[in-house]
């Protein structure tokens, strides 16, 4: 079975995606903010502006990279249609973020990226 939200998002733009980009980035910042501590550790950070890849959209998603004080990057697809839609819809028809090719509803990809940077201790 195909999960509904990862289906092509209906009458989404550009602007729109834009507009939620900043909510998610804000929401990513509020998670980091709460996570980490022994045994883990933040190696690296959200930095800077995300350059937006106009290559990378697809199916009503738009694209960004989220680039990290490391130097490496996360790919983001997010949808253009109203942020309630994305963030406060429950059912599995809410359409889907994608971080790094991989479909997140988004609460999960807010977590995903959070989460990025973190490392246990000992183990990197």
């Amino acid at each position: 079975m195909i999960n509904p939200g990862t289906a092509p998002v209906e009458d989404a733009d550009e602007q729109t995606a834009a507009a939620n980009l900043t909510v998610f980035l804000d929401a990513v910042r509020t998670r980091v903010a709460g996570m980490g501590g022994p045994p883990a550790v933040r190696v690296s950070d959200l930095t800077g502006e995300p350059a937006r890849d106009p290559a990378a959209d697809r199916d009503g998603r738009f694209g960004w990279d989220l680039p990290f004080t490391d130097g490496s990057r996360l790919r983001l697809l997010l949808p253009g249609v109203d942020v309630a839609r994305l963030r406060d819809d429950l059912t599995a028809q809410a359409p889907c973020l994608y971080v790094n090719g991989t479909a997140y509803w988004w609460d999960a990809a807010v977590a995903r990226v959070a989460a990025e940077g973190l490392v246990v201790a000992g183990l990197r």
